[in-house]
């Protein structure tokens, strides 16, 4: 109950809950509740797309919501925290049946309920992960319990359990089949020591049955996605070989330190043979590779394979609180017995009372430092960080449902336009973070939306890129870059009509006036094009300038001409400084300053003179 509350608590302690996938998984239940059946198109998503996301859960939701009544958003988040929360039962008698010690098993459950990774998935949204991480955990306390008394009861179960993790989250199975390959592995290096009671023939059966039938009982939906995940692979998606590969590098690496926690296997194996008389058995090895692959996994760039490395960290969520769990019942065992031997104290009623306070002090600290746990602040920091709606995006949300039509094709950005498509139940294009996405549809959809929503016009000839900022922008940045290795554009050389100014007499006006390019109005743009080149003109006015931006990008060159054309419109006015600042990006280029100005005085007046810089 308290690990539910605390869940609860943390997700509903704002009026809207947090994350964006909330949208995301709304728009298939929405689909769902709508069509009456699974279709093969979500309309909604990034512009809309093939359903291929597992809909266990959202089967799970939308039935719930059709017996119950529930809003589409608690359904949801209720149905999350209730598997967030349930995962403390399975804690308890995975961690009994290892350890074979029931207070090993509270410890265990104790920190499933304050587990930060845990708070971390409920926050972002990571709904069906939640779901996955509670059947695998099943479907491995059972193979545990049938490598002790084989029965055919558990093979119906554990093929149940694996057809729905098939149709809940197929990328857990990326992680549960290299757990069993290792696990093996080191059954058949056991057998090879001639380690006794070591059960292989149990773990092919139980393993190769139930994956087997659910994989046969889930059939039709296997059959629907194949093709499309073929295809999806194909394009690189489950190697990262997409264009999003080096985005994944620059923002999603985990630090190679991890590795570190490894160490903690040592540990272990002198805690197995301690709770089960031998350090090495077929339960024992089952929790070295099932803590010891996720590790690995989260390395998984040094080997080619280029995913989002940071959700492999959930895997080792559970095997980790398992091995801590141990470790705080054996610390507590042997100081309570140590202080009981110690003969300098006396008191009975200290001694008894001692273990018992260190204990408890080890147990605060623990919670306060592991990475394991977290205090509900911080699980509040937390959700908050995640947090997209707040009030007004609550009241635009509204005010598009119950104001547009619902075939109107929506743009926002990433947070929002998944609530937007999901909730709202619009066509939506969103700028997503390009690392968040495998699908091509989907990076092609969001680099388009980015353009859209912060660029005016956007020139590429595959040596050089030239974007401008949106027409909203006032003091608009003009930029002549390169495409960097991470997949984003690097900015070489940039100008800002804030920065380009002109020092000048007023007709009739004895002091000197400065304006700068940001207050002149645009009046007009017009564009040339042909196969070989692309010029891109913007003509700016007042009542005493005009000026004229011709930007002129050819094909296969890589350079840009950018021309400033002033006209003087009176020849009263004395036209007599321009300032031209050019930004210079940090990169390979390298000058005494950040800026330099480009100086241009005009003695004459009322002439045409040009300005021009490569």
């Amino acid at each position: 109950m308290f690990s539910f509350l605390f869940r609860a608590a943390i997700i509903f302690h704002n009026p809207n809950p947090p994350s964006s996938d909330i949208g995301l998984h709304g728009s298939i239940i929405n689909l769902i509740l709508d069509q009456g059946i699974l279709p093969n198109w979500n309309p909604y998503h990034m512009g809309g797309e093939t359903l291929a996301t597992p809909p266990g859960f959202h089967f799970f939701v939308t039935t719930l919501i059709l017996l119950t009544g529930m809003e589409l958003i608690f359904a949801e988040l209720i149905t999350a925290a209730f598997y967030s929360s349930i995962i403390v039962f399975p804690a308890y008698i995975v961690a009994k049946k290892i350890w074979r010690n029931s207070n090993a098993g509270l410890f265990a459950s104790f920190f499933a309920a304050i587990s930060a990774l845990s708070l971390e998935m409920i926050s972002w949204g990571g709904y069906t992960n939640i779901v996955s991480l509670f059947v695998i955990i099943t479907i491995f306390y059972l193979f545990i319990k049938d490598t002790d008394t084989p029965r055919h009861s558990h093979l119906v179960v554990g093929a149940i359990l694996f057809g729905s993790l098939i149709i809940t989250h197929t990328f857990t199975l990326v992680v549960v089949f290299p757990i069993l390959g290792l696990y093996l592995a080191l059954m058949l290096m056991g057998k090879y020591k001639k380690l006794q009671d070591l059960k292989i023939r149990n773990l092919l059966r139980f393993f190769g049955v139930s994956i087997f039938a659910g994989a046969i009982a889930v059939s039709p939906w296997i059959l629907r996605v194949f093709g499309f995940y073929v295809s999806a692979s194909s394009e690189g998606a489950a190697t990262g070989g997409l264009d999003n590969k080096n985005l994944i590098l620059t923002n999603r690496a985990v630090d190679s330190v991890i590795l570190l926690l490894i160490i903690v296997v040592i540990p272990a194996i002198f805690m197995f043979r301690s709770s089960r008389k031998k350090p090495f058995d077929n339960s024992s090895l089952f929790l070295i590779a099932w803590f010891i692959v996720p590790i690995v996994m989260t390395q998984g760039y040094l080997f080619g394979v280029v995913t989002d490395y940071s959700r492999f960290m959930y895997f080792i969520d559970f095997p980790g609180i398992l091995i801590i769990s141990a470790g705080l019942f054996y610390l507590f065992r042997y100081t309570g017995i140590a202080i009981k031997r110690n003969r300098k104290i006396n008191w009975k009623n200290f001694k008894k009372a001692l273990p018992i306070t260190g204990f408890m002090t080890i147990i605060f600290i623990l919670i306060l430092v592991s990475p394991w746990s977290i205090v509900p602040e911080d699980a509040m920091n937390r959700a908050n960080y995640y947090s997209t709606i707040h009030e007004a995006e609550e009241s635009t949300l509204k005010w598009i449902s119950n104001n547009t039509s619902n075939d109107s094709i929506l743009v926002a950005d990433h947070l929002y336009g998944w609530w937007l498509g999901g909730i709202g139940e619009r066509v939506t294009l969103s700028a997503a973070e390009l690392e968040f996405l495998i699908y091509s549809h989907e990076l092609e959809v969001a680099k388009d939306t980015q353009l859209l929503l912060d660029t005016n016009y956007f020139i590429e000839n595959g040596l050089l890129t030239v974007r401008e900022d949106d027409g909203f922008v006032t003091n608009k940045t003009f930029e002549i870059g390169i495409d960097a290795w991470n997949g984003k554009t690097f900015p070489i050389f940039s100008t800002r009509d804030g920065g380009i100014s002109f020092e000048f007499y007023p007709p009739g006006v004895k002091l000197a006036e400065k304006r700068s390019l940001s207050e002149l109005k645009i009046i007009g743009t017009n564009t040339i094009s042909n196969d070989d080149f692309i010029t891109f003109l913007v003509q700016y006015e007042d009542e005493l300038f005009i000026v004229n931006r011709i930007m002129t990008v050819k094909k296969g060159i890589e350079h840009a001409e950018l021309t400033y054309n002033i006209i003087v419109k009176n020849n009263q006015t004395n036209l007599y400084h321009v300032w031209l600042p050019i930004y210079v990006g940090q990169g390979s280029m390298t000058l005494p300053e950040d800026k330099f100005y480009l100086n241009v005085t005009i003695p004459e007046k009322g002439l045409y003179y040009n300005m021009t810089t490569e």
